[in-house]
């Protein structure tokens, strides 16, 4: 109870609590006005479906979870749905009658949520059915997907869980002490090749190995600096991307940094505060910095490509890649299409009203994302003929 009274509901940043539309003092900037643009792409809606109550007020970034056949949501209520990719249609749902934090995650036949009284439960993809249910330490904040049959929940104490996919054992727990502030949130850990990769509130990156949670290395991304508690805050909570034998990172407050996957050796890094993460393509790599400015970074050297800051204080969420463009949600529900050239809005659309907070999920070339009013959506762009 006492480290969720000391983690922050809200981020205690004036910059993002605009964006949220939570932040009421008349000193505090607005949220940029929705943007005019020339549209290059115009995104085609192909279904939406109301899945519950979404956030319910709530700071949660819940995310879908795409299988192949199905795309699963959950709302902060307890409310587990899959629906059909093509079309929308319900295929099942259940309720869990507890408070949801994180997912949703999975791998296999198999699909995960965590909840605010620290459960980690399973439930069958293809039925809903519950599988399993484990007792964790605090809050789930954070669920890898299935690598090797075993998946990795992040709780709000800063402690890692690795479990086994099948039957819900522990196979270790490990983690970081978690300072008195810190932001709402934690990105789910990256899961490798016999490895683990995990941000924490204390600004640093670290590698487990999957087998026995052994250390393989540690850095810093972010450094706590500043007289007070709020300046001092330096989460590492947002989404980590690797590529190429390196691992990307981003820190609030501190910088985006580039490792050495095999030993975490900083290979450049820079000045850039985010809590969204990171995410890559081909050699670019896209950030959300803390004001809702959307940048492209070369991935070889960090250096700026272009930079979008139309978006400030939307609430921007992290880049993904939809065909060859890059897709960002806000508070008000807009997606945005951006040109991976320049920078430049190409395109947009509206999913839910209320806003998007969690990751937009891509498979096949089509965009599913789930808003905080608990709306699921999917979005393509036409073939040119």
């Amino acid at each position: 109870m006492k480290a969720w009274k000391q983690t922050l509901v809200v981020l205690l940043a004036a910059s993002l609590l605009a964006g949220c539309g939570l932040w009421t003092r008349d000193t505090a900037e607005p949220p940029a006005p929705l943007p005019d643009f020339e549209p290059e792409v115009e995104p085609q809606g192909l279904w939406s479906s109301n899945t519950g109550a979404g956030s319910d007020g709530q700071y949660l970034q819940l995310s879908p979870f795409v299988g192949s056949e199905s795309v699963v949501a959950v709302d902060a209520r307890g409310r587990v749905s899959a629906h059909a990719l093509e079309g929308g249609d319900r295929l099942w749902r259940v309720d869990l009658n507890e408070s949801i934090t994180a997912g949703v995650s999975g791998g296999g036949e198999r699909i995960m949520v965590g909840t605010g009284k620290g459960h980690a439960i399973a439930l069958s993809l293809e039925t809903g059915e519950e599988l399993w249910r484990r007792t964790l330490t605090s809050e789930v904040k954070g669920i890898s997907r299935v690598e090797q049959g075993a998946l990795v929940f992040r709780t709000n104490d800063g402690r890692l869980h690795a479990l086994d996919a099948r039957t819900g054992e522990t196979g270790w727990t490990a983690g970081r002490t978690t300072p008195a502030l810190s932001l709402r949130g934690a990105g789910a850990p990256l899961m490798l090749s016999g490895r683990v990769a995990a941000g924490f509130d204390n600004g640093r990156v670290v590698m487990f190995g999957l087998g026995r949670g052994n250390v393989l290395w540690e850095a810093t991304v972010s450094t706590p600096s500043g007289r007070s508690e709020l300046e001092r805050m330096a989460d590492v909570d947002g989404e980590l991307a690797v590529a190429d034998g390196v691992l990307y990172a981003a820190g609030y407050q501190g910088q985006v940094m580039a490792l050495s996957l095999s030993d975490g050796r900083v290979l450049w890094q820079r000045d850039l505060s985010s809590y969204r993460g990171v995410s890559v393509a081909g050699q670019m790599l896209f950030v959300t910095d803390s004001e809702g400015h959307v940048w492209a970074l070369d991935r070889r050297n960090g250096a700026t490509l272009w930079q979008q800051d139309q978006l400030r204080l939307r609430n921007v969420t992290l880049p993904v890649i939809l065909d060859q463009y890059v897709v960002v949600g806000d508070y008000e529900g807009y997606l945005h299409w951006i040109s991976p050239e320049d920078g430049a809005l190409v395109g947009r659309a509206r999913g839910d009203r209320q806003g998007i907070m969690g990751v937009p999920q891509v498979r096949d070339g089509v965009m599913y994302t789930l808003g905080r009013g608990g709306r699921l959506s999917a979005f393509t762009l036409p073939s040119e003929e």
